[in-house]
């Protein structure tokens, strides 16, 4: 097989490979002595099915079998053939027959542009203390106590910290709210036994307007929508809610004891178990100081690093991380398509080149620390990979992340991490408080 590498610039180039009639008919060969060693035909023995009945049951996929295999061909030339050729990406390698039985195969590349390298060892990051003092862990045992409250009927006005149970109909400008929006709209018609908290900030003119109502009062609401509310009809409208409140529901926080800390944390006494939660809020401490400083460490990269990157691949991490600030802000009820749109897609650009600087600064230098992943460990990754997905037959898996060409990316985000958890090893550790003092 014959290739040929051309490059556009400092970051993509071109593939080409030539698959001759004869190596195409030695592979094809190849493929049909497996299918006839394993495929079952009516009228013949197994290990005799005649090829030309192979090709006429099977042809399809021994096709597929063949472009993928002169795709793989072609890839592994090209890294024998140019052993400093730093990849990022390889598109899908584009195989097809031309004449004399001869198969062309055409990919695009993504490479690791030329940069020059910031100082990378002993980079000075910050970390905060991990001693865990009583108060804290006082804290901790109350916020748990708090989770398991139980809301329990009173017979009194309800205050902001009370849940009710109400049933609620809507409308709006003396519309039933489904007749003014044109189409059913669930919940937001109305609802029974519907328990809300006060502390609810999804509806906070509702529940401000339920502060102080008693069980069986009935109460009238308005409440305007924020113009990001999810459903555009009712986007910026006052709508009102015709409430009847049937039960003041009052938390009731339980007391930190043995018995409730039973399920959280072992322990035959509360001391022991105040010792094992001490110990588990300094791991996490100790764990939260660990990411900080891969934090800290990708920051100052990114910070040194100023070099052109291959506008597509821009593009894409772009709208990755779009999709991403745009869903967080939507969960926080704070994101206006009109207005927001164009200062979220100028963050993520920001963002995504940064990203893509420390990536590809990640990258050479494991190039020049000769950081590098093992076939065994590939091969953990990618059977963790298929057991996250629920894949249970891993030949296919793998045939699958080489057509989607995902291997040189798992391999190389093995790499990345490596060269991280590096760099956290080499960095010179202040105590915050030390660095704030200077």
């Amino acid at each position: 097989m014959e290739i040929t590498l051309e490059k556009k610039n400092d970051c993509e180039a071109t593939l080409g490979a030539v698959a001759t009639a004869e190596e195409v008919q030695v592979m094809r060969k190849k493929f049909l002595a497996n299918y006839g060693q394993i495929a079952r035909v009516d009228g013949f023995r197994p290990g005799k099915v005649p090829a030309s009945v192979l090709l006429k049951r099977f042809g399809k996929e021994i096709e597929e079998l063949l472009k993928e295999q002169i795709a793989e061909d072609a890839r592994q030339k090209m890294f024998e053939e140019n052993k400093e050729l730093r990849v990022l990406s390889l598109s899908d390698m584009e195989v097809k027959e031309v004449e004399g039985g001869a198969y062309e195969a055409h990919g695009n590349l993504t490479l690791l542009p030329a940069f020059e390298l910031p100082k990378y060892e002993g980079i000075e990051v910050t970390v905060g203390s991990t001693e865990v003092g009583d108060e804290e862990v006082q804290e901790a045992l109350q916020k748990y106590a708090e989770s398991n409250a139980t809301h329990e009927p009173v017979e009194r006005p309800a205050t902001a910290e009370d849940m009710v149970v109400l049933d609620f109909k809507t409308s709006v400008e003396g519309k039933p709210t489904a007749e003014y929006c044109g189409k059913q709209v669930g919940f937001m018609e109305g609802c029974e036994d519907y328990r809300l908290s006060l502390t609810d900030t999804f509806l906070p003119g509702l529940s401000a307007g339920l502060v102080g109502a008693a069980p069986g009062e009935h109460r009238d609401i308005n409440d305007k929508l924020s113009d990001t509310f999810p459903i555009a009809e009712l986007q910026g409208k006052e709508m009102q809610f015709a409430c009847d409140v049937k039960q003041v529901l009052e938390k009731r926080v339980p007391e930190i004891t043995i018995e409730l800390l039973k399920d959280l944390v072992p322990g035959e006494s509360m001391d022991e178990m105040r010792e094992e939660v001490r110990k588990n809020m300094k791991a996490s401490k100790e764990r939260n100081n660990e990411d900080s400083k891969a934090d800290q460490i990708t920051d100052y990269l990114a910070d040194k690093l100023d070099f052109s990157l291959p506008e597509s691949l821009v593009k894409s991490q772009t709208e990755e991380m779009l999709w991403r600030k745009r869903y967080a802000a939507m969960r926080a009820g704070n994101f206006n398509p009109q207005e927001d749109s164009d200062s979220l897609r100028n963050e993520a650009r920001e963002d995504a080149i940064r990203s893509l600087h420390v990536y590809f600064a990640l990258q050479q230098i494991a190039d020049k620390e000769k950081i590098t992943v093992s076939d065994g460990e590939l091969t953990n990754e990618i059977f963790r990979m298929a057991k996250r997905d629920g894949e249970s037959n891993i030949k296919t898996y793998i045939r699958k992340l080489k057509r989607e060409n995902r291997i040189m990316g798992i391999r190389s985000t093995l790499i990345t991490s490596k060269v991280m958890d590096q760099l956290v090893k080499k960095a010179k550790v202040f105590p915050a408080a030390e660095q704030q003092g200077e």
